[in-house]
């Protein structure tokens, strides 16, 4: 009869995951040093909590040009990026083009970033146009946002890559920083780092975002769908910055899984993270946006049918949220078309 219980009990606990889970999961972030590298690691201990995953294995590896190959291949589950970016690898345009539409979904959405040119005080540099004649790290590994969102900032105060001195790669934060303090670079462009902007202001002074006009920003956002302009307050704890940095061009960091995966995963997933979400917020600043109180659903690459199932439950998934992805759903469907 125990016997029998046990059993019923087995079936009921494996019934209610209603899913094959895998026991070892590989997510991919962009690099050791990133917020996103950090947010991932400790959103690993509510998925291994609360689901059946016994190993969340944070690898990384680069940016989306590496990782969407892998994950349509099957050979990655996760991935966090700009949520506008994926936007753009979705429907196969831009610096996507060659790759074509991406069969890639969103799990959840996530802390907010700052995307602008970094610099120092002695630099010189307090506007896009300061930026001609200059040595500036642009070019990131795998991570064709980067070139876009610098050709973009440049191209709105009349610039092109050719007016600057010298435009370099780089392969992480921790290089770009070292040498921005240590006057090799004149400015970098990168999503802001809290902790690295911290060590520029302690080593220079003030880590200084160049600004950009009202008039700059809108050509960006303009040309940038899923990107939005926000005015960011002086020693605002997401981002460490001693000056206010008006008309900042900002984006939503948000998880990414392949269509194919199992709703059941994605659904358990999605549900760990977002109603455990006090249980990691405190690894790193951006963790705690991480949260139903934030903004969960972002209107950028359409939502997995699993992560759906979850937020209708917790009554976030709106009549304006499900226009869009089915909006946008039928655009990628006319891009495929016409291939």
């Amino acid at each position: 009869m125990v016997l029998l219980v046990t059993v019923i009990l087995a079936f009921m606990g494996g019934a209610a995951w209603g899913a094959d889970w895998p026991k070892d999961v590989t997510v991919i972030s962009p690099a050791p040093g990133a917020s996103v590298h950090m947010v991932l690691v400790g959103v690993g201990g509510v998925v291994q909590k609360y689901t059946p995953i016994e190993n969340w294995i944070v690898q990384p590896l680069g940016g989306p040009k590496l990782w969407l190959p892998m994950m349509k291949a099957g050979q990655c589950n996760f991935a966090n990026h700009s949520a506008a970016d994926i936007l753009n690898a979705f429907l196969g345009r831009g610096l996507y083009a060659k790759m074509g539409p991406m069969p890639v979904r969103t799990v959840g959405a996530g802390h907010d970033y700052m995307f602008m040119f970094w610099t120092t005080p002695n630099s010189g540099i307090k506007a896009v146009s300061d930026l001609k004649g200059k040595v500036v790290y642009i070019k990131f590994k795998a991570n064709p946002m980067f070139t876009e969102m610098a050709e973009n900032q440049l191209a709105s105060a009349g610039l092109t890559f050719d007016d600057l001195k010298s435009v370099l790669a780089f392969s992480s934060i921790k290089e770009a920083m070292r040498d921005l303090i240590e006057g090799r670079v004149d400015a970098l462009l990168y999503p802001v780092v809290p902790g690295a902007v911290m060590q520029i202001n302690e080593a220079k002074g003030e880590c200084v975002f160049v600004n950009l006009t009202e008039k700059q920003a809108d050509f960006v956002k303009e040309r940038m769908e899923g990107y939005y302009i926000d005015d960011i307050p002086a020693n605002d704890p997401r981002y460490r910055n001693k000056s206010a940095v008006p008309n900042a061009v900002c984006y939503q960091n948000a998880m990414f899984t392949s269509v194919k995966t199992d709703p059941d995963v994605v659904y358990g997933v999605a549900k760990a993270i977002y109603e455990h979400s006090d249980e990691f917020a405190d690894t790193h600043p951006a963790a705690k946006y991480w949260s139903l109180k934030h903004r969960p659903v972002a209107l950028a690459v359409p939502y997995h049918e699993g992560s759906i199932r979850f937020f209708k439950e917790k009554g976030l998934w709106t009549a304006e949220a499900q226009a869009y992805q089915a909006k946008t759903l039928k655009r990628q469907e006319e891009v495929l078309k016409g291939q």
